[in-house]
């Protein structure tokens, strides 16, 4: 009878250490979910915020000055671009396209260009890998990269063939490898003719 006793109290103290271990879990679950639901909030503003900053980018090249006015005032509630896989957004106007810039890593010096660039888009008949290439070119004249190859019959329908053709570049740092160089990526926005 006494291990019947023995066994029944042992038996119990191990629920009672189960059932706060669950109510431990359970409240280190509910902090968790916390935690991360404050992050995601975090982060969906932060998403907000570049994506309304986009917006001014674009706004501000096609010259929808009420839009822009609006994302200042912070009144804006129109549509935000959409990501791309390629780490742009999408144009949310149809006279605009923003493409990657092809070759900026193989450039020198292309961190002097970091931010807002105004540039120009030449054509290479000379390039000896494709005499159709147009280089991206800024002010002081520094060769920032290339229209991507696949894109290059469609800028020149929408420029209309008129070279040098202005137009604006965004470039930025990416992260370090693990052999410490940086690396560099950019945008052209091109408004058509």
């Amino acid at each position: 009878m006494i291990l019947f006793f023995i066994i029944m109290f042992i038996a119990i103290v191990v629920m009672i250490a189960q059932v706060s271990d669950h109510a431990r879990s359970h409240e280190d679950t509910q902090r968790e979910l916390s935690a991360k639901m404050a992050d995601e909030t975090l982060l969906s503003e932060t998403d907000r915020m570049t994506r309304l900053a986009e917006v001014l980018i674009q706004s501000k090249i096609v010259g929808d000055e009420k839009t822009y006015q609006a994302v200042l005032n912070e009144t804006y509630n129109g549509q935000l671009p959409e990501p791309r896989a390629d780490g742009g957004y999408l144009s949310l106007y149809d006279n605009l396209r923003i493409l990657k810039i092809a070759g900026i890593n193989y450039r020198t010096g292309i961190n002097r260009h970091l931010g807002r660039v105004m540039c120009a888009l030449v054509p290479e008949p000379n390039n000896e890998y494709d005499p159709d290439a147009i280089k991206i070119v800024a002010e002081d004249r520094h060769h920032l990269g290339y229209i991507p190859s696949e894109h290059t019959d469609f800028v020149r329908s929408m420029v209309g063939g008129e070279f040098p053709y202005r137009c604006e570049a965004h470039i930025y740092e990416s992260e370090y490898d693990e052999d410490d160089h940086r690396f560099y990526y950019g945008f052209v926005y091109i408004k058509s003719k």
